[in-house]
């Protein structure tokens, strides 16, 4: 499966959690440079903006593309659009160490890549493009392996 992340955005420019941005100029001219096949048939799309509109740049007739909400990004809770440095530094050390923690009231890391995973083996897709925490979940298998994955926006990986 190719995994293609959205072009950057604002936020995550800034390091915000969470958040539903649409793409900045930097994040649309990396979208634009990506070296995509010519065509890969059906795409699974993340619902949000960043991941629509990078679709439908890298789309001109060569992505059938279908917005799957099964690939929505991590549910941050409270902490959605908030900076590393707002956080309690106890809350967010135990968010990093313990993929079972939720302090923020959203969803955990593992069952965050849980689900994801669950969509990857359902799926007959050759291709998706989806948010960067959605890029991490369908790149590892063990959640306490999630921080350690790299991703960056408008970039395609293999799995």
């Amino acid at each position: 499966m190719l995994i293609i992340t959205a072009g950057r955005t604002g936020p995550n420019r800034a390091l915000r959690f969470g958040g539903d941005a649409s793409l900045d100029d930097a994040g649309r001219r990396s979208v634009m440079a990506l070296a995509l096949p010519d065509h890969f048939g059906m795409v699974a799309v993340g619902p949000e903006r960043a991941a629509t509109e990078t679709a439908a740049l890298v789309g001109s007739g060569r992505v059938a593309g279908r917005v799957v909400d099964d690939l929505r990004t991590l549910d941050v809770g409270a902490w959605t659009g908030r900076l590393p440095e707002e956080i309690p530094p106890p809350e967010l050390g135990a968010w990093f160490a313990d993929p079972a923690s939720h302090p923020h009231g959203g969803e955990s890391i593992s069952d965050f890549v849980a689900r994801i995973q669950a969509w990857r083996t359902t799926t007959s897709v050759s291709a998706c493009v989806v948010s960067m925490p959605v890029a991490q979940a369908l790149l590892v298998d063990d959640p306490a392996r999630y921080f350690a994955v790299e991703v960056r926006p408008a970039t395609i990986y293999q799995r």
